[in-house]
Parts: structure tokens; C-alpha cells; sequence
């Protein structure tokens, strides 16, 4: 009995571990081929897409990406609109989960059901309404519309919300004893100890506005505000199709990205999925 139990944990272990081991493949290996591609001459590209290291290593893709387009001036309009939108979003999304969490007010269920309940309707929704309204506001060609709708969000809130709920009571009541108002709390006290929630609600916030490609694509019209992905857009067109420098700026594109998950976003992610299993 013994052995076939631990014969039978030790087939589940190898098929788990093979199971990570696929699916590991499966999302790298698309990100291989992007790194591949940007060094392949457009001829080896569509004989052989899928081969991983090139015959003829190239630089020929980041010189056509530079010179069609203002790699480094779209490159800077997308960490500015990317980097504010996250700032922006971390202050309202903290200040409306403290308010919820702190205190204590009539209807406070149904209106934080309500906001929940926001998570339910499609994006395509808003985009008439929205679009209608940024345009009697005369913001068409400003970065208003790329940051508004992510200064507040029903995840990010109900992710704060969830860590910040843990903060024990009596640290605010020695505070307001202690004189301090409402926002010097949530400063000193609320935000120092939901940190890893409102670090992670950042990330996503500069992830999900880095990698946007409607919003910018509907609202900005001029190429020097173009924002990394429109401007990757425009090195196509109808008459020639090259993979190699949209694959080149991908492949730049990519970097600030790796680079915050590498530094801050692991363990703001770790410590934001415990902190906010913790509730239950």
C-alpha cells in the first residue's frame, strides 16, 4: 500500500512537472521568436519563421525602425502616459479603498457592490459614451483620455481594499488621538502597510496603459503624440509587409516592462496575492 501510494505521488509529480515544463515552453517561445525576428533579414524571416537562431544575424530592422518613425520621442510619450496613469491610479484607487475600508457609513455594501459590479460590463461599452464625451471637451489629441479612465478602477479598489481592510483599527484611533488628519493617515499609516497591494495595482495599471492600442488609436491623431504601440503600427502598410522592424521595436518595447517585473514586480505580485488571500 505504502509503495503504490508513493509510486503514485511520484507519477503525479513528473506529470505536474511536465505540465510546467510545457506550458513554460509554450509562453516563452513566442517571446524567442520575437528576439529571433528582429535579427533576421526579411528573407530568412518568411522562409523560416520559426527557426530560433538566425544564419545571417542582422541590424538592418532597428536602422528601418529608427528612421521611419520617432522611435524614441513615441518611446518617451508611452512611459510618460504609461508612468502617470499608474501614479494616478495608486492615489485614487488607495484613497477610495481607505475610504472604504476606514469607515463606516450607510449603504457602504451596496455602494461597494456597485463598484464591483462595474467589473461586469465590456470596456466596449464606455467607448461610445466616452468618445462623445472627449470630444465636447475638445481633448481629442491630448493624453486626457489615455489617462482618465485609468485613474479609477473597480479591481484596483477591490484589491487594496482587501489588504487594507487587515490594517488593525486601533493604529488609525491612535492616530486620531495623536492628532493627525484623515489624509496624514492614510499617508503615514494606511499606505506604508497595503504597499505590496497598491505596488501591484500600479504594475497592472503600467502594464495594461504601456501595452494599450485602441485608446491612443482613437484618440490621438498627430504622429508626434503617438504612443509606442500606434507608432509599431504605422511601419506596415498595404504595399510592403516587413516583420523584422516591428519585431525590433517589440523586442525594445519589451524592456521597461521586464525590467519593472524583474525588480518590483515579483514581489509585489507575491506579496499582493497573499496579502489579499488573507481576507477571506
Amino acid at each position: 500500500m505504502k509503495l503504490g501510494l508513493k509510486r503514485r505521488k511520484l507519477i503525479g509529480s513528473i506529470l505536474f512537472h511536465l505540465a510546467l515544463v510545457v506550458i513554460t515552453v509554450l509562453v516563452i517561445y513566442p517571446f524567442v521568436i520575437m528576439v529571433s525576428g528582429a535579427f533576421k533579414p526579411d528573407m530568412e524571416m518568411n522562409r523560416y519563421p520559426l527557426r530560433v537562431i538566425p544564419h545571417a544575424p542582422t541590424l538592418e530592422h532597428f536602422q528601418t525602425l529608427f528612421e521611419n518613425i520617432p522611435f524614441w520621442r513615441q518611446f518617451g510619450n508611452s512611459t510618460f502616459v504609461s508612468v502617470t496613469c499608474a501614479l494616478v491610479a495608486m492615489l485614487t484607487n488607495g484613497l477610495v479603498a481607505y475610504g472604504f475600508s476606514r469607515f463606516q457609513f450607510k449603504g457602504k455594501k451596496v455602494l461597494f457592490s456597485l463598484v464591483l459590479a462595474t467589473m461586469l460590463i465590456p470596456g466596449q461599452v464606455y467607448m461610445v459614451p466616452q468618445f462623445k464625451m472627449y470630444q465636447t471637451f475638445h481633448f481629442f489629441g491630448t493624453y486626457i483620455p489615455l489617462i482618465i479612465p485609468s485613474a479609477i478602477g473597480a479591481m484596483g479598489i477591490f484589491l487594496v481594499h482587501q489588504i487594507m481592510s487587515q490594517v488593525p483599527k486601533e493604529l488609525y484611533e491612535s492616530a486620531t488621538i495623536d492628532g493627525c488628519n484623515e489624509f496624514r493617515i492614510f499617508l503615514q499609516i494606511a499606505v506604508p502597510l497595503s504597499a505590496a497591494g497598491i505596488g501591484m495595482q500600479g504594475v497592472l495599471t503600467f502594464m495594461g496603459s504601456w501595452n494599450d492600442f485602441m485608446t491612443p488609436l482613437i484618440y490621438l491623431n498627430q504622429e508626434p503624440t503617438y504612443t509606442l504601440p500606434l507608432g509599431l503600427m504605422r511601419l506596415q502598410n498595404f504595399y510592403k509587409i516587413s516583420y523584422g522592424a516591428p519585431l525590433a521595436g517589440a523586442l525594445l518595447s519589451c524592456i521597461p516592462v521586464v525590467v519593472i517585473l524583474t525588480l518590483v514586480g515579483q514581489k509585489y505580485f507575491v506579496n499582493g496575492m497573499t496579502a489579499g488571500a488573507i481576507k477571506g
